[in-house]
């Protein structure tokens, strides 16, 4: 296997849009750059992530940090609407 480097992409430059599904139940954040999509992170109902990186192609480099403020971010976006979903009364109660 073969990587070629790419110039870092700059997180300012991402796009967000927040998507849900019911099978599986899930809510997520698709990021994008330039309309492409890069990667998509996912949140069960009892607060599980997942990532599914885009395999179509986009070369990605990210800085290490950078990443990670980005994955923070949307976990943190994705638990705070969980958190209205699991109240009583809406759709992820129990």
């Amino acid at each position: 296997m073969t990587i070629f480097r790419c110039e870092q992409i700059d997180v300012a430059q991402l796009a967000y849009q927040y998507v849900s599904a019911n099978d599986p139940d899930v809510i997520g954040v698709e990021v994008m750059l330039d309309g492409n999509l890069l990667f998509d992170i996912a949140m069960n109902p009892a607060g599980e992530t997942s990532i599914l990186f885009d395999a179509d192609g986009w070369k990605a480099e990210f800085d290490l940090n950078s990443l990670r403020s980005v994955l923070t971010k949307c976990e943190a976006e994705l638990n705070a609407w969980r958190e209205g979903l699991i109240k009583p009364g809406e759709i992820w109660s129990d």
